[in-house]
């Protein structure tokens, strides 16, 4: 028997003990297994500067000067994608839902920009197709414990409110 297994059925019998005889039982730390010698970790590098001009012969390849640097390239060495100006129109009244929600041209300029996002799914819908059914649930879970007001100052239903409305939560 090794002596790290012997002192461990030591203190098992030690508990045991204690047990049997309703005592509490002894508040001394087990003895644990020796550790190997963990590897050290390597040490960090200092991050490198950005550079500030293109080199010469990639200018073709990485885009013009005049269109600033690639997202690649971007501050701080992050891939940032960068959206076209002004936004697209699902942030502006124009790609919104009066009812609750994004329209057509809202879902559209978001999948421009890379996003696939679904129209609501109302309960008379979610009863025709059970995946249809489990995304609604999903939407009204999260968005049901979202915190913010259901009217604003005004007393007219917020974006949150229109949501919640237009998927039947």
């Amino acid at each position: 028997m090794t002596p790290f297994a012997q002192t461990v059925s030591d203190a098992q019998r030690q508990l045991q003990d204690a047990l049997r005889a309703g005592m509490r039982a002894p508040q001394q730390p087990m003895p644990m297994a020796p550790q190997a010698q963990m590897p050290q970790p390597m040490p960090q590098m200092a991050p490198q500067p950005m550079p500030q001009a293109m080199p010469q012969g990639l200018g073709s390849a990485m885009g013009s000067p005049q269109m600033g640097a690639p997202a690649r390239f971007a501050k701080g060495g992050f891939a940032v994608k960068k959206m076209a100006e002004g936004g697209g129109a699902w942030t502006r009244k124009e790609g919104k839902n009066p009812e609750g929600g994004l329209n057509a041209k809202g879902r559209a300029s978001l999948k421009a920009q890379g996003q696939d996002i679904k129209p609501p799914v109302s309960a008379k819908q979610a009863k025709k197709s059970p995946k249809a059914a489990a995304r609604r649930k999903s939407f009204c879970a999260r968005m049901g414990g979202m915190e913010g007001p259901m009217k604003d100052d005004k007393g007219r239903p917020t974006r949150k409110a229109l949501a919640l409305r237009k998927w039947d939560c």
